[in-house]
């Protein structure tokens, strides 16, 4: 659903509530629009005839009474209270219908808020994951989807119907009481609302901040336990405890001086609201003895004012609450408003089919740390190739595998797949014909099976099964109780170093790309699982073109083309015989590594 970015206010802090809801709302969809408009209707319906009830009660008591004023359509009092019963129960039917329509719009809503919000966090690029805190993220779709749902309720159910139900009774006093009356109330309104507005907003700036740091200390706490094996091994339970407390007690700190404050605006607004009680309660009481008021207008006014203070009462606590919301909610859109840094250039194109050649062409890149990461790197991967990314610690290997992935772009000089510049593809397409194999691989939390489908949705199991025997892991999961069924835990730390590089590796061959990425792929593998996994990437070398990233110079020796990177330049290629007869840093690499593994 398309929407339009909602502006910050001038002071930089907040989004105005209407831009808000423009924004976060589903109003694209006609069925949501249609039934949030119904929902209002019966809300205003239901308003009006709660403002006629009292004028029944009133007519009965002067109809008892003898007083003045009874319509001439009641024969008799009795009538009039059955009038009265009777509006009261329609206007509670109404009450009650809207539940039918406002549980299907509050749903529909966090539905979607809560889908684009995840596609849009997904899509945003890796430079704003390596910046930000997975806790710190969860809580803010946390808050925000709470704040949208009690918006929707406090401000739906109860603000707007309150609102329209001050104006119908103000409209009837006006008719049936002296208009001095209606001045009264109204000024009271005014007076109580403005002063509801004012320090609200002052108290706004309060919880926002206590809301921000709060998102703070539960992202360290998530962190700690996506962690929890360093946390362990170091033995450091006690100081993640201290520092989390640490940030909790400013989270305190600021929340007591919210609600400190917010005591003090509830006594100035009770105070208001106590005295224009006093003032309309004074003048009736005048008039009474005056003769000029009848005793059913005495108890219409008493109807009224116990039908308005209870809501005004509660309105102060709802306002807050609904500013409570907003502010939920507005970190919520900010995460919205982030840019991917890298989005489709306009006309931008799919990547056409191709055997998967790869040529960079003078790059030039640098993370903005004022190092040059790469300088000028040229090199080509002719289709079907084998080529190896070496070097030292940091010589820049990783950096071409995520320039030629597109979570970069380089400074200077372009990367081709096919012949075709990749900032001129579409992200999906392109990243669709890659597969990579990270080191470290990281599972979801789900069964062995999911995992290994991931690399292609909607895969069948006999595929699946394929990918896991290429990556000689499925006589393991065979093996397992529940065998594809078996669930990895958190991150796939249940399974080893070594089980959980098999599966990403079975994973990447399932996607059935026509560029692999191996970043140190095998690394975990004992030798000789590691020699089984390296035949299966031979043989499917011969038709997709395979970019490795590798430490362990033994795996590498039967790479196409072998390219020795140092401070970002290619400073030798060739095969592993060639360069080993250059005697230059690929050599000396090769023999450091060798009296290691003679040690």
């Amino acid at each position: 659903m398309e929407t339009t970015k909602p502006p910050k206010s001038s002071d930089g802090e907040s989004y105005s509530a209407l831009r808000l809801m423009m924004t976060v709302l589903p109003w694209g969809e006609g069925r949501f629009r249609n039934r949030f408009l119904l929902t209002l209707g019966l809300l205003t319906t239901a308003a009006a005839l709660n403002a006629i009830v009292p004028n029944f009660f009133a007519a009965a008591v002067d109809a008892f009474s003898g007083g003045p004023g009874i319509p001439t359509w009641a024969v008799a009092p009795a009538t009039i209270l059955a009038a009265y019963v009777f509006t009261y129960w329609l206007s509670k039917l109404f009450n009650e219908a809207r539940w039918m329509l406002f549980g299907p719009i509050e749903q529909r809503a966090q539905r979607t808020l809560a889908l684009r919000s995840s596609e849009h966090l997904l899509r945003l690029s890796l430079g704003f994951h390596l910046t930000r805190n997975t806790g710190e993220i969860s809580r803010v779709m946390d808050n925000g989807l709470r704040g949208l749902r009690e918006f929707l309720f406090d401000a739906v159910f109860l603000i707007l119907p309150f609102a329209a139900e001050i104006l119908f009774v103000a409209g009837f006093m006006l008719v049936r009481l002296d208009y001095v009356f209606t001045l009264v109330l109204l000024a009271t309104i005014v007076l109580y609302v403005v002063v509801l507005i004012v320090g609200s907003d002052r108290l706004r700036k309060h919880q926002r901040l206590a809301i921000s740091k709060g998102a703070v200390a539960h992202g360290e706490a998530i962190d700690a336990l996506i962690n929890y094996e360093t946390v362990k091994y170091f033995g450091n339970e006690q100081f993640v405890a201290e520092r989390y407390d640490t940030s909790l007690a400013v989270v305190e700190r600021l929340t007591v001086r919210a609600f400190t404050y917010r005591s003090l605006l509830g006594f100035l607004m009770m105070t208001l609201l106590t005295g224009g009680m006093l003032s309309i309660f004074m003048l009736a009481a005048t008039r009474l003895e005056a003769g000029t008021m009848s005793l059913g207008e005495l108890v219409l006014v008493n109807a009224y004012l116990l039908q308005l203070v209870r809501p005004l009462e509660r309105l102060g606590n709802l306002y807050r609450s609904i500013k409570q919301s907003l502010v939920e909610l507005e970190q919520l859109v900010e995460l919205l408003d982030e840019a991917p840094d890298l989005p489709d250039r306009k006309g931008a194109l799919a990547l056409p089919d191709g055997p998967g050649a790869i040529q960079f062409e003078n790059v030039k890149f640098s993370y903005g740390n004022g190092l040059q990461t790469l300088n000028g790197l040229d090199f080509e991967a002719p289709p079907g190739a084998k080529v190896a990314l070496v070097g030292p610690t940091g010589a820049g290997e990783t950096t071409i595998a995520r320039l030629l992935y597109r979570f970069y772009d380089p400074d200077a000089g372009g990367v081709y797949v096919d012949g075709r510049e990749i900032r001129t593809l579409t992200l999906d397409s392109l990243r669709g014909a890659i597969a990579v194999v990270p080191q470290d691989p990281v599972l979801f939390n789900d069964t062995i099976g999911y995992n290994i489908g991931f690399g292609r949705p909607g895969a069948e199991q006999r595929e699946v099964e394929d990918a896991a025997r290429a990556a000689h892991i499925h006589d393991f999961i065979e093996g397992l109780p529940d065998g594809y069924a078996t669930r990895v835990g958190e991150r796939g730390l249940k399974l080893s170093g070594g089980e959980k590089q098999r599966v990403a590796i079975a994973r990447a061959l399932l996607k059935n790309p026509r560029i692999f990425i191996l970043d140190e792929a095998t690394s975990a593998l004992d030798s000789t699982t590691e020699q089984g996994v390296q035949a299966c990437l031979k043989d499917i070398g011969t038709t997709i073109t395979t970019l490795v990233i590798a430490h362990r110079l033994s795996t590498i020796v039967d790479a196409d083309i072998i390219l020795v990177i140092d401070q970002g330049r290619i400073v030798e290629r060739g095969i592993h015989t060639e360069l080993l007869s250059k005697k230059g840093l690929y050599a000396e690499l090769w023999q450091r590594q060798a009296r290691k593994m003679s040690e």
